[in-house]
């Protein structure tokens, strides 16, 4: 059976910032997603960062100092549950769904190190899904932004447009399965579908950094790595 038709984990995190090596995941939510669309938490808890909450934060997310306070985790325990149950995940063989998955992946492995955590899986065993990396690859060349919001729309995927973890997760998950009964090419098992999406981002990687030095960007290049441990 496809993966796409199998039960699935997604994890999104909510974070301070844009850089995985200096945010501070501030919501955690790690589900298991049946075929059918039935979701259940693993883990889904606001963490108090112990660093004070941007505002760009609050505004794109709703999530606010008072909700860290009253109702935010103590990071170490909360990462650490988030650690166990996707070592448990990949131990399984659930495959694991995170959009942009270069960016939350190192963003929960530094998190774990920071409090002295044991590390994440190597990838493989664990099987990450990136609806990104596949949206990159099937239709490299369509105008637009590739926001989690904007490739949800293009691919008919409702989405309630406030950056919570639980809704985020809902839609990331959806997102994977329709590029997948759309494009058979991503219908690859486990370490199949890990090498070919590592494949696909090195792909985008280069030829986007070109094509930054053709036009002569004043932006960085990517340098982004596809999770591998």
């Amino acid at each position: 059976m496809p993966w796409h038709d199998r039960p699935l984990a997604v994890l999104d995190l909510e974070a301070t910032g844009a850089d995985p090596d200096t945010a501070r995941i501030v919501e955690v939510g790690l589900f298991r997603v049946d075929a059918d669309g039935t979701s259940e938490a693993v883990v889904h808890q606001l963490v108090d960062p112990g660093v004070p909450l941007p505002k760009a934060v609050t505004d794109l997310t709703g999530i606010t100092p008072a909700d860290l306070a009253a109702a935010g985790g103590e990071p170490a325990a909360v990462l650490a549950a988030t650690g166990d149950a996707i070592r448990h995940l990949a131990a399984e063989g659930t495959p694991i769904v995170v959009y942009n998955a270069t960016y939350d992946w190192p963003l929960l492995t530094n998190e774990l190190a920071r409090h002295d955590l044991p590390a994440l899986p190597d990838v493989p065993p664990a099987v990450l899904i990136d609806p990104l990396v596949l949206d990159r690859y099937v239709d490299r060349y369509r105008p637009g932004k590739r926001t989690l919001t904007a490739v949800a729309s293009h691919y008919g995927v409702s989405f309630d447009d406030v950056h919570r973890a639980d809704v985020d997760a809902a839609a990331t998950v959806a997102l994977a399965r329709r590029l997948a009964e759309r494009y058979p090419e991503v219908r690859l098992d486990g370490p199949d579908l890990v090498a070919f999406q590592q494949r696909a981002h090195e792909q985008w990687k280069a030829s986007f950094n070109d094509y930054l030095r053709r036009i002569r960007a004043t932006r960085p290049p990517a340098t982004e790595v596809w999770p591998t441990g």
